[in-house]
């Protein structure tokens, strides 16, 4: 075994993230910029006129074509399962399966994002990671096989096509395909009747028995020809190669489009057909590839999408009906991520046809301001959806409401500007699946709330590169000239087509301002004084002395039912943050943690609880969040306390002391505290000059005038002023004593804390309390072997190396010399990259001043 890489940098971490990014933009930027390079100045027109030129029959073909590709796909699923040996329901499989192509084939990262599909609809069908992962592999292995064979029988076959787009003369292609059809066979001799296991780089690759293998081949090589087809069938019949020809040069530029990196290769799939088809007029190979992306791309989104909204799979379902139930359950969890795409592709529509130029015949009948202003509105409206649709993936009730209103708007600045009427028809239907789905949609926030995901930023930037290029496309013919912004004519699409693009900018350039300056989330409402009084019969049956940190005031509530039980909880950045376990009876506690979670859920935050102990870490790991241990905390057994005995003669001696130096002890009742107040403000406030420092909050008490009026204060006096004080927190039920604010002038005597403990620890045992928590030592008892888990072993290099900031040993020893037992305190939040960042925003609240 081997000591755990360290985690990277997070330069390093936005760099790699930032180049997700910025690479698939440069390749579709030099990707379009070919394309262009293709065509004369009348490039639009030529494309037009091709759209024309298709006729219904070849589009219905194409449609068929491509949903009988897509069964095909269903299969590999199917294969897959049945090799699992786990028995699914056909209708799960084959919505799973549809769903897991459909969002693979729009979104790009077809492995990933259909992977996740599979996770959520097959995890719940019984499947482990191990069985989805076979399924995932064998959708992946059946186009890997499928391209293999077909590729090879291509460049074997008719080189000189592929010789157009690969910097390879025929002679090397028709090499290649031997190579690739030789491989393919040695494959099947090598995996045998079992399969078989091996390493490349380091990496366990696997590949299936023979039987499974063929057949997988098989069915890949149908579906592939069956796509191929679809795309063929809307090519002109001039077209000189025949579709066994065409399959091969469709495989190029299918693997160019993969290797891009680019969601559906756009652009790149474009240019290399152009390049591989030089005898087909380009406006013909565009007009066809662009038809084929509706047919084959966004119609099976759109699919989905009602299949995912369909109202029947919503109503209470007999017990027969069992193909309906399974459709529900694989459907539902991906219905705010399947809408969210079908708002984010209308919103790239209206864009689009905001640039494309309005047709003559509705300019003769057009109103010139009704046309102008419908242009800008239904490119705004385009632009409000691509940005708010991270929010509805998110379940964002803000981004749903206006999302439907856009939708159901929509169509009325289409008619107006003389737009596609197949737009205003997609925009209803995605409005009657928001409306459907409208349950799914319950988190509160604001839209500026919502945090922006590296995918969603490259799409977003994706249709604004290729809307640019379509700009000048479109209107190359154009000479540009300053003018041209201030032209307002019937005729003036050009001029409209840019003051659209600069709607489009400003509405970007003013949502990333906004971003930037909404930095966090405001607070929720502090508890009011009836809800802390209503409180007082849970702290009188409280155990943990923590639980008196709701009386500071900064901290919302959340109570079960019947009034038994709390959790004190706020909000920072991205976080729902709770103090410590709920309190209250074990079952109303576990019940409450649920309660919190579902609440975090409805507010689109991350759930958090800070410094939990250890009676409830079954149901935190239920939840599925994960626990890292933040330190210990320091309890003393008030009954074995003594001040007699060897081992405590160095308490002794700082009590003995703290008497001569003139020192006294008292507890100051509730109703003595108004007289007492100002000297201890005084106390306070000098305390604070000396260390530097500012008042804290969530985790500890402030000094609040309201707040210590709620609780006894122990007094240490000398010479008849106060020397240094601290407010005492009682559980009775549990016998547990603390202290929240320690304060001292920084001119009282030496030793002056350590007499104040042990007076307390004294007039507590008087009092037959049982124990008392002097708080916790953060990052103490932590593991350091070389084999601990990062967190440890970050957190005690922290501990060794942070003294000088904080004296995280000092304090440590300081409670060490009271013969503590020490409880551990752990911090319970959602793993992976959710945990540096629940951390920072729990640290974050601590540290702010509180409102008083």
């Amino acid at each position: 075994m081997t000591e755990s890489a360290p985690l990277a940098s997070p330069a390093r971490q936005r760099a790699k993230r930032l180049l997700t990014v910025v690479f698939p933009l440069l390749v579709l930027a030099v990707a379009l910029h070919g394309l262009a390079g293709a065509f004369d100045e009348h490039g639009y027109r030529a494309v037009r006129q091709a759209f024309h030129d298709l006729g219904t029959g070849q589009l219905l073909l194409a449609v068929l074509l491509g949903l009988a590709s897509y069964a095909c796909l269903v299969g590999f699923d199917a294969i897959g399962l049945r090799r699992s040996g786990v028995r699914v329901h056909p209708a799960r499989i084959g919505i799973t399966a549809f769903l897991a192509h459909a969002l693979g084939q729009t979104v790009g990262f077809a492995a990933l994002t259909g992977g996740a599909v599979r996770l959520r609809g097959y995890r719940s069908a019984g499947l482990d990671l191990a069985q989805i992962g076979q399924v995932v592999l064998m959708s992946t292995l059946g186009f890997v096989f499928g391209a293999w064979v077909l590729l090879g029988a291509a460049l074997c076959l008719e080189p000189a096509a592929a010789a157009l787009a690969l910097p390879l003369k025929v002679g090397a292609l028709q090499t290649v395909g031997a190579a690739l059809w030789l491989g393919y066979a040695a494959a099947i001799l090598a995996v045998g009747h079992e399969g078989r296991r091996f390493s490349v780089f380091g990496h366990a690759l696997w590949l299936p028995d023979r039987r499974t293998m063929l057949a997988v081949t098989a069915l890949s090589v149908v579906e592939l020809v069956l796509a191929a087809a679809a795309l063929y069938v809307l090519l002109p019949d001039s077209t000189p190669t025949g579709l066994p020809g065409f399959v091969g040069m469709y495989l190029v530029a299918v693997l160019a489009g993969l290797v891009s990196t680019v969601p559906a290769g756009l652009g790149v799939f474009e240019w290399s057909l152009l390049k591989l088809l030089p005898q087909v007029a380009p406006g013909a190979v565009l007009a066809a590839a662009l038809v084929y992306r509706v047919t084959y791309y966004v119609l099976p989104l759109l699919l989905a999408t009602l299949l995912a909204t369909a109202p029947v799979l919503r109503r209470p379902l007999r017990a027969s009906a069992g193909a309906t139930r399974a459709g529900w359950k694989t459907l539902r969890p991906w219905l705010p991520h399947i809408v969210a795409l079908a708002v984010f592709s209308v919103g790239a529509a209206l864009i689009v046809d905001g640039t494309l130029p309005a047709p003559h015949r509705h300019l003769h009948t057009a109103s010139l301001p009704l046309l102008e202003t419908s242009h800008l509105l239904g490119s705004l409206a385009g632009v409000v959806l691509l940005l708010i649709g991270q929010g509805l993936s998110r379940r964002s009730h803000a981004a749903w409401v206006l999302a439907l209103v856009i939708c159901v708007a929509a169509p009325l600045p289409i008619w107006l500007r003389g737009g596609q009427v197949l737009i205003a028809v997609a925009a209803l239907l995605v409005a009657v699946a928001l409306w459907t789905a409208r349950r799914e949609f319950y988190r509160e926030g604001a839209l500026l709330d919502q945090a922006w995901s590296w995918p969603w930023l490259r799409n977003l930037g994706l249709v604004l590169v290729a809307v640019v290029w379509l700009l000048f496309f479109v209107y190359s013919h154009v000479e540009y000239q300053n003018e041209l912004w201030w032209q307002f004519a019937l005729s003036g699409n050009a001029p409209r087509a840019l003051r659209a693009l600069l709607v489009v900018a400003m509405a970007v350039a003013i949502f990333a301002i906004g971003r930037l300056l909404h930095s966090t989330r405001g607070p929720l409402p502090a508890a009011d004084e009836a809800t802390l009084q209503a409180l007082a019969p849970v702290l009188a049956a409280a155990r943990d002395t923590q639980a008196c940190l709701v009386l500071t005031a900064d901290k919302a509530v959340l109570r079960d039912e019947a009034g038994l039980g709390f959790v004190m909880m706020q909000r920072h950045g991205g976080s729902l943050i709770a103090m410590g376990d709920p309190v209250g009876p074990p079952d109303v506690a576990r019940t409450l943690i649920w309660r919190f979670r579902e609440e975090a859920d409805r507010l689109g935050l991350r759930p958090v609880f800070y410094q939990v102990g250890e009676a409830y870490w079954q149901t935190y790991l239920d939840l599925g969040l994960g626990l890292v241990k933040l330190g210990e905390e320091a309890m003393v057994p008030l009954q074995e306390f003594t001040l007699e005995g060897r081992d405590r003669a160095d308490l002794r001696q700082a009590w003995n002391r703290g008497k001569r130096s003139g020192l006294s002890f008292r507890v100051a009742a509730a109703d003595e505290l108004p007289a007492l107040m100002p000297e201890l403000s005084a106390v306070s406030s000098a305390w604070l000059d000396d260390k530097a420092g500012e008042e804290k909050g969530f985790s500890l008490g402030s000094f609040d005038p309201v707040y210590l009026a709620r609780f006894p204060v122990a007094l240490v006096e000398a010479e008849g002023r106060i020397v240094a004080f601290a407010n005492l927190w009682h559980a009775p039920a549990g016998h547990e004593l603390s202290v929240d604010l320690m304060r001292h002038l920084p001119d009282a005597p030496k030793g002056t804390m350590d007499f104040l403990f042990i007076e307390l620890f004294l007039w507590g045992r008087e009092r037959g309390d049982i124990r008392f928590s002097l708080g916790m030592a953060p990052l103490s008892g932590l593991a350091d072997h070389r084999l601990a888990g990062r967190w440890s072993r970050a957190a005690s290099l922290v501990a060794r190396h942070g003294e000088r900031f904080y004296g995280f040993s000092g304090l440590r020893r300081f409670k060490s010399k009271f013969a503590p037992q020490w409880r551990p305190r752990y911090l319970a939040a959602p793993g992976g990259v959710h945990l540096p960042a629940a951390l920072l925003d729990a640290t974050r609240l601590i540290s702010l001043e509180p409102r008083h």
